[in-house]
């Protein structure tokens, strides 16, 4: 019983190992069909699986288009998640990518290429892409889409053997959210290599100016005053020569007493 159990095991084991095995489609091309190169890689469908990337790319100021298919393990970007962002002038980068692992040649059908949006989402932010440590002048610029997060990138763009520094903000779809220092994301034409990264939600674009009130430099109003009318003669207190009013009258009660004995006299005489 023992050593029929032992000549099973290899044959259990090809198969369990036959039952994690993935068959991908492999070709690259220009066009949806990716007619270049077809083949089919091997894959296992627990730890990878097959994928598929479409990507139109307008960088360098004309649109690279390329479509091809492949194993997941032999894809060498850190990012595997559709992405996009546009950094203004008509420049950008969509990359769409799908994975698949439950059947073999699972991707087989056409992925389309990314063509982005026109229409504005109420959002903004500052767009500009330097190389070579130009300065990268940022202007505001109104968002599309999709993208509704502010990316702000520095780090090398490879092309080929040879490399340059490179600035990047603009406007991102929210999977730009996985770009982190140390990360790449590869395409047909380039490399990017992030050597730091920042990604924020873009601010609503303001719908009017806020209002402004100008404050006088004196809020204090003045006291009311009451006018005199015209020709209008107030009236006058006449005084006693050297007393006042209060004076002359005190002086008076004094003497009356002495003023009626004298009166009386005189008629009595």
């Amino acid at each position: 019983m023992v050593s029929f159990i032992l000549c099973l095991l290899p044959a259990l084991l090809a198969t369990s190992a036959q039952g994690q095995t993935l068959t991908c489609n492999t070709c690259f091309g220009q066009t949806e069909t990716c007619k270049f190169a077809p083949g089919t890689c091997q894959d296992n469908n627990v730890t990878g699986g097959c994928l598929s990337v479409a990507e139109a790319i307008t960088l360098d100021g004309t649109q690279n288009t390329n479509f091809y298919k492949q194993c997941l393990s032999s894809y060498t970007s850190d990012i595997k998640v559709p992405i996009s962002f546009t950094v203004g002038n008509g420049k950008y980068v969509r990359i769409n990518i799908k994975q698949c692992n439950n059947a073999d040649k699972c991707n087989s059908p056409v992925l389309g290429v990314p063509t982005g949006s026109t229409t504005e989402n109420g959002l903004q932010c500052p767009t500009c892409f330097a190389l070579n440590f130009a300065l990268c002048n940022s202007s505001v610029t109104p968002c599309t889409g999709d993208e509704t997060y502010c990316i702000d990138f520095t780090g090398f763009l490879y092309q080929g053997p040879s490399f340059s520094p490179f600035e990047a903000k603009g406007c991102a779809s929210a999977s730009a959210q996985a770009v982190k220092p140390g990360t790449n994301l590869t395409s047909t034409p380039y490399t990017f290599y992030f050597f730091w990264g920042k990604t924020v939600q873009a601010e609503k674009i303001p719908t009017s100016p806020p209002p402004t009130t100008t404050t006088p430099a004196n809020t204090t109003n003045p006291p009311p005053t009451t006018a005199t009318p015209a020709n209008t003669t107030l009236p006058t207190q006449t005084t006693r020569s050297g007393s006042s009013p209060a004076v002359g009258t005190f002086s008076f009660a004094l003497y009356l007493p002495g003023l009626t004995g004298l009166l009386l006299v005189k008629l009595l005489s």
